[in-house]
């Protein structure tokens, strides 16, 4: 009997999580030792499937002057011309290149990402998993930030920005 109600259990907090409008972009970089993490609070997530329900393309836009890390002036400071320059970049956008379907549920995509008005090809895993009438789309990989002269060459900010994605659309 424990056995079933914590089977019902984990089935109700999967599917409550799930059915949720929950897309985040996130992302963590060490600042003097220490994980900095922060997200974005808009931005668009873009996917087209075939009709065997395998993933043809994805396009994300980030509206930068949307980050939030906890601390007002630092969020303000990241917005100036040494960091995102949002003046002059408003956006960060990534749009798929090549996708390789590695399982019935896993990609391989590797797709343009432009930050700062620099353009690089990342490769990026990205896992999708539908139930009812929503489907996530979701993925985490790393970039480095001097890819695309972010930060400038600051000794005490790590180079390495961890990202984690999950977008849930309808469908």
């Amino acid at each position: 009997m424990k056995k079933i109600q914590l089977l019902a259990l984990l089935v109700f907090a999967f599917n409550w999580g799930f059915s949720q409008d929950n897309s985040r972009v996130d992302f963590i970089i060490k600042n003097l030792g220490v994980n900095v993490d922060g997200h974005f609070n808009t931005f668009s997530i873009t996917s087209k499937f075939d009709t065997s329900n395998t993933l043809e393309s994805i396009r994300g836009e980030i509206t930068v002057k949307s980050i939030e890390t906890g601390i007002n002036s630092r969020d303000e400071h990241l917005l100036e011309e040494d960091y995102f320059n949002i003046k002059n970049h408003p956006k960060i956008t990534l749009i798929s290149k090549t996708i390789n379907k590695k399982s019935s549920n896993s990609y391989t995509v590797k797709a343009n990402l432009m930050i700062k008005g620099k353009t690089k090809l990342i490769t990026i895993p990205i896992t999708v998993s539908k139930t009812n009438s929503k489907r996530k789309i979701s993925s985490e990989f790393e970039i480095n930030r001097r890819d695309f002269d972010v930060g400038g060459g600051s000794l005490v900010m790590g180079k390495t920005v961890k990202i984690k994605v999950v977008h849930i659309e309808s469908i």
